[in-house]
């Protein structure tokens, strides 16, 4: 993209806080709520997200999803928007059930916590950084087609230290929408395991505003990347330099997994089916001394907690 998508979405009507922020939910999510504008742009409920709201309606650009004892979920569909920014075919667009807007809520809830982070924006801006900055295996990220892992593609990936992108640990986002086990944990690390090896250093922050599964998905990820003890010692040959297997054993970086907990003590609109609601306190655990849990609790409750 060779323009600025800021002053773009300002030519829509819309002040640069309000681009800024229309920018990062078409980016990264689709869906918000009233709260997290208002968390954005550092001010509580009031008269500049009632007016941000219902130009954004009278403009067609979002849908408003009602449910229930006041409590709305905006959705940024227009494919003007996301045309604007390069992306008109976006799943971020498309309606989603109730179980994935809620994860998709809670991604742009993380973003908004983790603005420090450089991200991954989209899914040719992963594909080129797996491929052509840590020159990982395309087979290792993206289907026959050259389509990114849905599993990959859903939730926000960054990196920690843009810098030192070549080197830097990556951070892989898991937004638990209130499941009743690890299951798909479970399924997304299958599918991300091979690419999370081949980084060598990384963290997968599990998110969610329960803590009924941390302690399942934490035993899930130190069962699929539990430190091995090295192997035992063998005797080199005689062509031991040029020996591929030797020197594929050589290129091999060494495994700094990390896994992280984000508890997040505020409301989301119900999923409409039964669920498991939990907000026990999270709990420090680890894999080893070395790549311990890293746990943390977001309170936003001053600047609201209702969905609405």
């Amino acid at each position: 993209m060779t323009h600025d998508p800021i002053m773009a979405l300002q030519s829509f009507g819309y002040t640069e806080r309000e681009a800024s922020f229309m920018y990062l939910v078409a980016t990264h999510s689709g869906y918000f709520l009233r709260r997290q504008f208002d968390y954005f742009i550092d001010r509580n409920k009031g008269a500049i997200a009632h007016g941000f709201l219902e130009k954004a309606r009278a403009s067609g650009h979002i849908e408003v999803i009602d449910y229930g004892e006041a409590r709305h979920v905006y959705h940024l569909f227009s494919k003007p928007i996301y045309r604007l920014l390069g992306n008109p075919e976006s799943q971020n667009r498309r309606r989603k059930g109730d179980g994935l807007i809620r994860a998709r809520l809670i991604a742009l809830d993380y973003i908004l916590e983790n603005d420090g982070d450089h991200y991954l924006e989209s899914d040719g801006d992963k594909a080129d950084f797996f491929s052509d900055v840590r020159r990982i295996p395309i087979e290792f990220f993206c289907d026959a087609k050259g389509r990114l892992f849905p599993a990959l593609a859903a939730f926000p990936i960054s990196v920690t230290d843009r810098a030192r992108p070549t080197v830097s640990p990556v951070r892989f986002l898991f937004a638990d929408e209130a499941f009743l086990s690890a299951v798909k944990f479970h399924r997304f690390l299958s599918v991300a395991g091979s690419l999370l090896r081949a980084l060598a250093t990384f963290e997968v922050v599990y998110a969610s505003n329960s803590a009924h599964n941390f302690a399942e998905a934490e035993a899930v990820f130190q069962n699929c990347f539990a430190v091995n003890v090295p192997a035992r010692q063998s005797c080199l040959g005689a062509d031991w330099r040029t020996d591929s297997r030797a020197q594929a054993v050589r290129e091999v970086a060494p495994l700094h997994p990390r896994f992280t907990t984000m508890l997040f003590h505020f409301s989301y609109p119900r999923i409409r089916r039964n669920e498991v609601r939990s907000l026990a306190t999270v709990r420090s655990s680890g894999l080893t001394n070395s790549t311990k849990v890293i746990e943390k609790k977001t309170d936003r409750s001053s600047t609201g907690s209702s969905p609405g």
